[in-house]
């Protein structure tokens, strides 16, 4: 017989090992309800992917269900905590019967979403109204997004007074955002109604005053008013407003007032004039995308105070004449930087002798005009996509960029004036390098001869007017 000592260092190990490797199986309850709503979607499915609908999920009793696709258990007690509907195809019109997701009491995690494959467009109930999602009480994540649903859902959702993220995201929703009708959802944090079709003011978000993450990206706010209700989101770290062609209702200094941003999403707006000197008060600022507008003169030297930024995006702007990379030389955390322009009168500043403190992984300058590569490049060293395409390059092909920069996998080059293509100054082959697109050059005589030992893991390369995929490089050029 074992001691009470023993029986305890059993129970510790076996609760460890419970830990370590996960439960065999969900609780029973949780089990069959499973089943049960593996049931429902089978007959509300097309019956060409009645095969394809949750297969992991079987009646054999050795199966662990916390490892059925589309699942996630609480390794200690075993029970749903997260769900996902997975890749299938319904029929048209169908509704989703909230109802059978009660049994699963801690569930945190609900998606009822997956690209736009499957239209939903209605949760409903066995029991009345709104009950359903009154009865996930620990319920933090929802996301029903690329369905059909219609503002009708908005009161539906307010009893869902315990999530804290909840994205919308490409519905068919239209007309004023009705989110006053959110009222309950005191809790939530991050808010995606991006691609909904709303139009007309941008509403008052005042009574979400825990929100930090607003995605209002490709709408169509048109009113005067639209950004004006901006400046009382103080509190907001993260916010897109990208492709709403706010441009034309008013300055992009509104934004200068919202310090706590860490990212703004602003491309596709139509903003025009001088970039703002103000944007760089904005000193937590990690992602500021402002491509796609029609911005003109130069960079504000304001920009070298963005110390927390890692990702700028200016492309497809209209910026003209000399153009200084200056501001960038001391933001030490940058890792991508994305510059171009529609106006072939823009002059960048190649010649700038500072050394740069950043090291990025994504350098884009296609459509700049260049005729000399920019000398920060010279100190870059762990790139991982280079695109300088389209451009006035000339001469050799600068295979120092591949030497100094052993990350790399993408190159292209298109479109410029080169004219010799020599591999002999690498030294290391480079085995993450998969695309070369050197078409549309002036390139003269045959490939390298040691392209493909020093390239050995390239799939795709486009030379001159010959695309070469993975089977011809294979023949050409895999040289040992």
């Amino acid at each position: 017989m074992l001691s009470t000592p023993q029986v305890c260092h059993m129970i510790w190990v076996m609760l460890l090992l419970g830990q370590l490797h996960g439960y065999k199986s969900c609780i029973q309850k949780e089990r069959k309800a499973l089943l049960e709503l593996k049931t429902y979607l089978l007959s509300i499915s097309e019956e060409e992917v009645a095969d394809d609908v949750l297969p992991t999920w079987t009646n054999d009793t050795k199966s662990n269900c916390c490892r059925w696709e589309g699942l996630k258990c609480n390794q200690t007690s075993g029970r749903i905590i997260e769900f996902s509907i997975g890749e299938t195809h319904f029929k048209e019109s169908s509704l989703f019967n909230l109802s059978l997701m009660h049994p699963f009491e801690e569930l945190r995690s609900l998606n009822l979403s997956w690209d736009g494959s499957y239209l939903f467009n209605g949760l409903f109930d066995d029991v009345e109204g709104y009950e359903s999602l009154r009865r996930l009480r620990k319920l933090e994540i929802l996301d029903l997004s690329y369905n059909a649903f219609s503002n009708s859902i908005f009161p539906f959702l307010n009893a869902a007074t315990s999530i804290t993220t909840l994205s919308l995201r490409s519905n068919y929703m239209g007309g004023p955002l009705p989110i006053k009708e959110l009222k309950n959802l005191t809790n939530l944090e991050l808010l995606d109604l991006s691609g909904s079709g709303y139009n007309g003011s941008i509403p008052e978000f005042t009574h979400l005053k825990k929100l930090k993450a607003l995605d209002l990206s490709v709408n169509d706010f048109s009113s005067s008013m639209a950004l004006q209700e901006l400046k009382n989101l103080k509190n907001l770290e993260v916010l897109g407003l990208a492709w709403n062609h706010l441009g034309d209702l008013g300055p992009i200094e509104v934004f200068c007032e919202m310090k706590n941003l860490r990212e703004l999403y602003l491309d596709g707006n139509i903003f025009l004039g001088q970039l703002p000197l103000c944007l760089g008060s904005l000193k937590n600022l990690r992602v500021l995308d402002l491509s796609s507008n029609q911005f003109t003169g130069n960079m504000p030297s304001s920009f070298s105070s963005l110390e927390s930024l890692e990702y700028l995006s200016l492309a497809d702007n209209d910026f003209t004449g000399f153009f200084l990379l200056d501001p960038l030389a001391n933001l030490t955390k940058l890792k991508v930087f994305k510059l171009s322009s529609t106006s072939d009168m823009v002059q960048i500043d190649t010649e700038g002798t500072w050394q740069p403190k950043f090291q990025l992984r994504v350098a884009a300058l296609p459509f700049c005009s260049l005729e000399k590569i920019p000398n920060f490049f010279v100190y870059q060293k762990n790139l991982r996509l280079v695109d300088l395409s389209n451009n006035r390059l000339s001469g050799d092909i600068p295979t120092w960029l591949l030497g100094n920069n052993p990350e790399l996998e993408f190159l292209d080059l298109k479109n410029n004036s080169f004219t010799i293509f020599q591999m002999h100054t690498l030294v290391h082959k480079l085995h993450k390098f998969q695309v070369l697109d050197i078409s549309a050059n002036d390139i003269g005589g045959v490939l390298p001869d040691n392209l493909g030992h020093m390239l050995p893991n390239l799939v795709h390369m486009n030379g001159s007017d010959k695309i070469m995929g993975f089977k011809e490089i294979f023949h050409l050029l895999w040289v040992r």
